[in-house]
């Protein structure tokens, strides 16, 4: 996969073709602040080419030079820091993939890990900003509400069995009934796993752990 530097973002802005593109150390500050004040000038994409000069200062200069860039091309600190989060939260493909969305619809959704679905779903039905806002914090509510109850009788769960590890720890059990107890121990240690394969392979190693820990129990 092609790593996309800045400097072929910014000369996609300008018409340049990325292999006519110079090294970053051609990128000064007067020129860095020569571009921030041209792209003022400029509607939408003035704010893209902001948020891409405002990373490549704070890469090439100390702290402090973010301030300085905003005031020498008239924009507050904490704008020029809004454009820079949002031109960093996507590829730089992106912009082009939903050319038909202004820079505030990018912003709308740029804190959601889902966010290319929604600018999708956004160009696709001709939403505003307001509607995406609305559509995919509605959207993000729903899921955190699912996760809470399937997340409730999980935990409940979770408190009986530690309530039940310090009863057995007491309690004088024959043999019969300790094995019969690790058998159904067997059982549920079999349907967490089923549980975690449904979470997808990134469970995997602590499904892992969770077994060994069962087995350490039981003898």
């Amino acid at each position: 996969m092609k790593v996309v530097s800045i400097e072929d973002v910014l000369a996609s802005d300008a018409g340049l073709a990325p292999e006519r593109i110079p090294n970053e150390r051609t990128y000064d500050w007067s020129r860095l602040v020569a571009e921030g004040k041209a792209a003022r000038k400029a509607a939408d994409g003035g704010r893209w080419r902001i948020g891409q000069l405002a990373s490549l200062v704070e890469r090439r200069y100390r702290s402090g030079a973010l301030q300085r860039f905003c005031d020498e091309i008239g924009e507050s600190l904490g704008s020029v820091r809004r454009f820079r989060w949002v031109a960093e939260s996507y590829d730089p493909n992106a912009r082009l993939r939903f050319h038909g969305l202004s820079f505030s619809h990018f912003q709308a959704v740029a804190s959601l890990p889902d966010r290319l679905e929604w600018l999708t779903k956004a160009q696709r039905r001709g939403w505003s900003v307001d509607k995406l806002t609305i559509e995919s914090r509605r959207g993000a509510s729903a899921t955190t509400s699912s996760e809470a109850l399937v997340r409730k009788p999980i935990e409940a769960a979770i408190k009986r069995l530690a309530r039940l590890g310090v009863e057995l720890e007491d309690a004088a059990l024959p043999p019969d009934a300790r094995r019969e107890l690790a058998s159904v121990l067997d059982e549920l240690a079999q349907q967490v796993d089923a549980l975690r394969r449904t979470l997808g392979p990134q469970r995997r190693r602590a499904t892992t752990r969770t077994a060994h820990r069962t087995r350490a129990r039981r003898t």
